[in-house]
């Protein structure tokens, strides 16, 4: 009796082992990432840098806050920074951001002397004109020191290169005091000469009469290996690169023009948020650079955002409402139409995207094709559209100052604002 139900235990032990599907473990690195985490506020500590036989390597978004082998050094002052930990096991390399807090040694004087510091910037780095160089903040002293009294004196006058003779740098020092305790901050201009106006000029030099992917291999190369800013700067950045041109507390929504304050941010009805014009979802943007390319990201109104989703552009459909108020924007089940005064802004941000994203770890080849239903590949449409939007709505002013903001944050510029023949020159049939 007992030796038959042995034997009948191990037939249906066999039996079951058989049906039942076996479960497909998810692969060394997918899991060591899924549980790697760092916490928000971290003080001075060693990073993992070996799990079950995965390599990371860190990296900060700020310079010598953490070396290559996780470890954490304690800066003076509180500190926000993107680590990225780049994982590596075999032949496989994934990586994981993370935005924290590096706690400091920071003493009371030193924190009023940051929070002044904080609240300096300068509308321009590439200057024609005298800069207002403030003396004070509070009870902080601030004295300037020039390192080239020519071209900026310590009190800001500025003395432009003459026609011809090229632009000069000049790093302005800047030296806080509160009490007993003095840190310094460099400020870096450009002085243009006579000849020259704050639009770059000399980025494009090598172009020549380029057609066609020599053009677009050409302008990869030039937009290529940009600064790459944090998703958790984008708040900042952008309401400074969409700011409204008659309030400087607000930004203008790009999908519904509407002005609204900067400090409304996040993710409730009412808000603004960071709306990707190249979808997400076409071509899983979770790299860390392209993600956060401050080139094709846009403040929009929250539930717009949601509104359009992940939907390709094209014309037609029906008007989107907010209650009972139209806003310009039109949307079917497979694609999206912008109002027409930012038309031109998304092709003209998609045809950056196109060029510069070709494929180079971790970044995929991104395309625009003349389809729409796109989502969840590396694709966009629709191009015949987006070649009429761009001649539809031409480069304006607003558009101009946002590529030189970026530039200044990211060091690359988008072409097709500088040179919108380029668009035909690639894509056309010219």
């Amino acid at each position: 009796m007992k030796k038959s139900f042995i034997i009948l235990l191990t037939i249906s032990l066999i039996f079951l082992t058989g049906c039942t599907e076996p479960v497909e473990e998810k692969p060394l690195i997918e899991r060591v990432k899924a549980n790697l985490t760092v916490d928000d506020s971290i003080g001075e500590i060693t990073l993992p840098t070996n799990i079950g036989g995965v390599i990371i390597t860190w990296q900060s978004s700020k310079a010598n806050l953490i070396t290559i082998d996780g470890v954490v050094i304690k800066p003076i002052v509180n500190t926000s920074t993107t680590l990225t930990a780049t994982l590596t096991h075999e032949t496989v390399v994934a990586t994981k951001i993370f935005e924290v807090v590096i706690l400091g040694d920071m003493t009371a004087d030193q924190n009023t002397i940051q929070i002044a510091i904080d609240s300096i910037t300068f509308e321009e780095y590439e200057i024609t004109e005298d800069i207002d160089l403030i003396s004070s903040i509070g009870e902080v002293l601030i004295t300037w020191e020039s390192d080239s009294e020519s071209f900026i004196t310590s009190e800001g006058t500025v003395t432009r290169p003459a026609e011809g003779e090229g632009q000069e740098i000049v790093t302005l020092e800047a030296i806080f005091t509160y009490n007993d305790v003095t840190v310094e901050k460099v400020f870096i201009f450009t002085v243009l000469d006579l000849s020259q106006t704050v639009v770059y000029t000399g980025y494009y030099s090598g172009a020549g009469d380029l057609m066609g992917d020599d053009l677009k291999s050409f302008l990869h190369d030039l937009i290529d290996g940009h600064r790459v800013v944090s998703y958790a700067s984008l708040w900042d950045r952008l309401a400074e690169s969409d700011e409204d041109p008659n309030n400087s507390n607000n930004i203008i929504l790009f999908y519904t023009g509407v002005s609204i304050s900067k400090e409304d941010h996040g993710g409730l009805i009412g808000d603004w948020n960071r709306e990707h014009i190249w979808a997400r979802s076409h071509g899983e943007l979770d790299d860390f650079i392209s993600d956060s390319d401050m080139h094709h990201i846009r403040p929009t109104d929250v539930w717009m955002n949601g509104e359009r989703a992940a939907l390709d552009f094209d014309n037609g459909g029906s008007e989107l409402y907010d209650g009972s108020t139209p806003t310009g924007n039109y949307y079917d089940s497979d694609s999206w139409e912008p109002r027409d005064e930012v038309k031109g802004d998304v092709a003209r941000m998609l045809f950056y995207m196109a060029v510069r994203y070709e494929g180079e770890n971790p970044s995929l080849d991104l395309e625009i094709n003349d389809s729409v239903n796109n989502i969840n590949t590396p694709y966009i449409g629709k191009l015949s559209v987006l070649l009429e939007w761009h001649v539809q709505d031409p480069v304006d002013d607003f558009e101009m100052n946002r590529n030189e903001v970026i530039y200044y944050y990211q060091q690359n510029r988008n072409p097709f604002i500088d040179n919108p023949e380029f668009v035909e020159y690639i894509w056309g049939n010219n």
